[in-house]
């Protein structure tokens, strides 16, 4: 909402509200221009005229009293005149009456406008000159965190991103042209500059600025933004552009009311997501978006962060331990506004000894150990570093998949590490169980037929037990597939039987393997001579697969193309990449060669 100054208290107030405020709310300004603002306001209208009256006895002079004194109006030359009540409490329009307080003392009392400005005064003929005016600070500007305060101003101060917003890129080359660079989705992990740089492209094009939160705002908000970018543009001819944070928090439906303004050019659309657009984001929105990726900051960029928000601090600046910036930027894993947020902790920590762990600091300057402070105030950051886990974002499937991949892999100790990162972080014990149960069909499969009777035992124990002590049953299930043999025979023929039951026309079961129910259907010819096979001492030839598909079936000649190989078949299919046999034997197998089960044919 638009905001206006009020000419008498100087407060800000909504446009909308300031008629309201200067009737029931203005408390006045401490000074001069207040009582000039305040008479102006009783200035009668024209035809009104003002007449002195005598205060009776009972009234205190108002040289006394410091109240101004009081006046009748005439209304015409018929209306006699009636001196003026006592101005009564007005009633607010947000509670209940005004209740008259009992008095109380010197210090408790209100303080009007008009004894502010007699204090001032006879301080002035005390002193023997001005007051001295402290200057007012936004409390909304000093609650803001470092990470908030210290964020670039332009350009030419954004660190990062050189691939995408550095000199010679073509997206800096669109905003330097102040052109705006059109509708685009910032993608990309917390605390890579996504805002910081949406703010940028719109303060250097010639347009509107608007910036919502998919967190805080809706549809309605939506709707509002866009009416008034279209009217703007139809009025005047500039364009807005709209900053859209986290936009993957709207849905389906929210998100399709971008479409006609973005399609039509009334609305260039910033959209920023820590998720991956291609999941979160409408298709249709997505077609009419470029999107950027983003990536981590490195620790040169996030140290440069730093050193730019601890210049920008007033003097004088504490004295933080020498390696406390790089450790910053090392741990932060890529995220400036973590970094930053460490570095403000810090900060406050060095600032308030009294209020810390570290309440000896002074006796320990004195005695020249900043080894052991250093050290002490590393610990109180170190301790508030630990980076959280989100169970609704990329990160869990990125970290299950990693843990599938290691157990493929049949590298034990790097699965037990994915394990230990998704329980500590807080993942849901089932989530993983169901996922090691995948694994050892698919992956295991038949090379050891025991991995799926320990994989559901192990849901059935998380089931039971519950964290944190079904930690054990998982970690023991995921050792047990990590060294035990892999197959996918299984997995890799019902794909292709999943492929070949796709492909049309689609033949019928055979009728010596068909259900015969009835007499009806003997008499059609459906299970007509068939060999039940544990009757005989001896194999027996049924019609298992329709004509067309009998070279797919297991007793077909050509081994290469039965559905379920047999394992020296299976392993026929098998890729054979020198280049990265040779990176194996380098990095694994200590550069010696590898001797495999087989050669490859030539």
């Amino acid at each position: 909402m638009k905001k206006v100054q009020c000419p008498v208290c100087n407060e800000e107030v909504v446009d909308t509200e300031i008629n309201l405020h200067l009737d029931l709310r203005c408390r006045g300004l401490a000074g001069p221009s207040s009582s000039a603002a305040r008479s102006s306001q009783a200035t009668p209208s024209a035809d009104i005229k003002p007449k002195r009256t005598t205060p009776s006895a009972s009234q205190a002079p108002a040289s006394a009293s410091g109240h101004a004194s009081r006046e009748v109006f005439e209304v015409g030359d018929d209306t006699p005149p009636r001196p003026t009540q006592p101005k009564k409490p007005v009633a607010s329009i947000f509670g209940g009456g005004v209740k008259r307080k009992k008095p109380l003392d010197d210090a408790d009392e209100e303080v009007k406008p008009k004894d502010l400005v007699k204090r001032a005064a006879t301080q002035r003929e005390a002193g023997g000159g001005e007051v001295e005016k402290k200057s007012r600070i936004n409390p909304l500007i000093a609650a803001q965190p470092l990470a908030e305060r210290s964020r670039p101003s332009s350009l030419e101060g954004y660190v990062g991103q050189a691939d995408i917003v550095g000199p010679g890129s073509l997206l800096r080359a669109r905003i330097e042209a102040r052109e705006g660079i059109g509708s685009c989705i910032l993608w990309g992990p917390p605390g890579c500059g996504k805002t910081t740089l949406a703010r940028l492209i719109a303060k250097t094009a010639d347009a509107d600025f608007k910036e919502l939160s998919a967190t805080s705002s809706g549809a309605a908000d939506v709707r509002q933004v866009f009416e008034q970018a279209r009217n703007g543009l139809k009025l005047t001819g500039r364009k807005t552009i709209l900053m859209v944070d986290e936009i993957h928090r709207f849905n389906k439906s929210q998100q399709d009311l971008f479409l006609p303004y973005v399609e039509n050019g009334w609305v260039q659309l910033i959209g920023a997501t820590t998720e991956n657009p291609s999941f979160k984001v409408n298709g249709a929105l997505l077609s009419r978006c470029q999107v950027f990726t983003l990536h981590k900051h490195g620790p040169a960029a996030l140290t440069q962060i730093l050193e730019n928000a601890l210049s920008a601090l007033p003097d004088p600046a504490p004295r933080l331990p020498p390696d406390l910036l790089p450790f910053l930027a090392d741990v932060a894993d890529g995220d400036a506004r973590q970094a930053l947020n460490s570095l403000e902790l810090a900060l406050k920590v060095c600032t308030s000894p009294a209020q810390s762990t570290l309440g000896a600091l002074g006796e320990l300057e004195i005695e020249g150990d900043q080894a052991k402070r250093d050290e002490q105030l590393m610990d109180a950051v170190r301790k508030g570093l630990r980076k959280g886990y989100d169970r609704s974002g990329e990160e869990r499937y990125d970290m299950i998949s990693a843990l599938h991949k290691c157990l493929r892999g049949s590298d034990g100790s790097a699965s037990m590490y994915w394990l230990a990162r998704m329980i500590t972080g807080g993942e849901d014990a089932l989530y993983i169980a169901r996922r090691l149960v995948v694994v050892a069909s698919e992956d295991v499969g038949l090379a050891d037929p025991h991995a799926l009777p320990l994989a559901m035992a192990t849901y059935q124990a998380c089931q039971v037990i519950g964290l944190p002590e079904c930690r054990l049953n998982l970690a023991h299930c995921v050792a047990y597939l990590a060294e035990a043999p892999k197959s996918t025979r299984a997995y890799t023929a019902y794909k292709r039987a999943e492929a070949l039951a796709s492909k049309p026309p689609l033949p019928g079961v055979p009728l010596q393997i068909r259900n015969a129910p009835t007499k009806l259907l003997k008499q059609l010819g459906y299970g007509k001579e068939y060999s039940y096979n544990p009757a005989f001492a001896h194999p027996v030839h049924n019609e298992y697969l329709p004509p067309e598909l009998l070279e797919h079936s297991s007793y077909a000649a050509d081994p290469d193309k039965h559905i379920l190989k047999t394992p020296d078949a299976e392993l026929k299919d098998k890729e054979w990449d020198e280049k990265r046999l040779a990176e194996w034997e380098k990095e694994v197998n200590g550069g010696a060669a590898w001797t495999g089960p087989f050669e490859p044919e030539l």
